[in-house]
């Protein structure tokens, strides 16, 4: 038992020795590949690095698998911000918009001293061809009532039917029952401006069948119950011979029923006709441009230059009876007989 147990004690004495001595090499040598760590390092460093290599992609599946909504959560994420920042870009695009359409609606009212109430068109009604009418988001409580010109940036739209609190019903000028009273640009000539012909096309009848109509012609409101004076209706495209008189025409109106959008009602009236200032200035006709003077040296039909003759004149040295030229002798001066 006694030698056991010394022969364990030389044992473990003499491991301790070994592992001391392994340590204080490591120590010198550092991770050199000439110590003892350096030579274990690089012979199991390679197969450590192909086991990560090999192993990564496993722990990632395996990570995946373990978490399946980490990188669903993630998409639905981008996909949300995504979302988001196109609706802001719209929105920001549809700001702008509005402010141009508004900025323009001031104009045209400040043009006509007009008192307006902005609204927008939320409803469409039956535009079949019997019924032309939109429906605004306001009302009553807003000031809007029966018979109230509605116009947008463009000119006139039509006016209101029936209001409630909060919302209008517009009949629109190309309705089939739709009546305006209309006046020539610049004349005092009245006529009326009638619907039924579609969305692009009004009727106009002039009252005095003594003057023709013209292409070209352009209408504004001459002012009635139903409709303020000088909001632009349209455009004269086409004649039509009435009984032998141009009287009747085809107009186009200026507003897009297809496009509207913001549209003002007029809740009250300039006190004054304020004529034709809505309506956009015509284009000045272009000038002729002016002719060049002939240049020295070159002749037109029926004059000279020097040294060339027309008929009935006489170049230098020659004479024609009773005249001369430059050059020639008059009378008096030694001439031929």
């Amino acid at each position: 038992m006694g030698r056991d147990t010394r022969r364990s004690r030389l044992v473990i004495v003499a491991l301790l020795i070994v592992a001391f001595t392994l340590i204080t090499l490591d120590y010198k040598t550092g991770r050199s590949a000439s110590g003892a760590r350096g030579v274990v390092h690089s012979v199991l460093g390679g197969v450590e690095d192909g086991v990560t290599a090999v192993t990564r992609p496993i722990g990632r599946t395996a990570s995946s698998l373990a978490h399946p909504n980490r990188y669903h959560d993630r998409a639905d994420r981008l996909a949300q911000e995504n979302a988001g920042l196109r609706r802001q870009l719209a929105d920001n695009a549809e700001i702008g918009r509005m402010s141009k359409q508004l900025g323009d609606l001031r104009l045209i009212a400040d043009k006509g001293q007009y008192s307006i109430v902005p609204a927008k068109v939320i409803a469409v009604g039956d535009v079949s061809g019997t019924d032309w009418t939109v429906t605004i988001n306001a009302g009553r409580d807003d000031g809007v009532d029966v018979d109230k010109t509605v116009l947008n940036a463009d000119g006139l739209v039509g006016t209101v039917s029936s209001a409630t609190a909060h919302t209008a019903v517009v009949r629109l000028a190309c309705d089939p029952g739709s009546r305006v009273g209309a006046r020539l640009e610049r004349t005092q000539l009245l006529g009326a401006v009638a619907g039924g012909q579609g969305p692009s096309a009004l009727t106009f009848t002039l009252y005095d069948a003594s003057y023709r109509v013209q292409k070209g012609d352009r209408l504004v409101t001459f002012g009635s119950m139903d409709y303020v004076a000088g909001v632009p209706i349209g455009v004269v495209t086409k004649v039509t011979d009435v009984g032998g008189l141009s009287r009747t025409a085809e107009v186009k109106p200026y507003v897009s029923v297809g496009t509207l959008d913001l549209v003002g009602v007029v809740v009250g009236r300039p006190a004054a006709d304020p004529g034709d200032r809505l309506l956009a200035p015509q284009p000045v006709p272009t000038q002729p441009a002016p002719t060049q003077p002939a240049a020295p040296g070159t002749a037109t039909p029926g004059t000279a230059t020097p040294g060339t003759a027309t008929p009935g004149t006489a170049t230098p040295g020659t004479a024609t009876p009773g005249t001369t030229t430059s050059g020639t002798i008059g009378a008096g001066q030694g001439g031929t007989g």
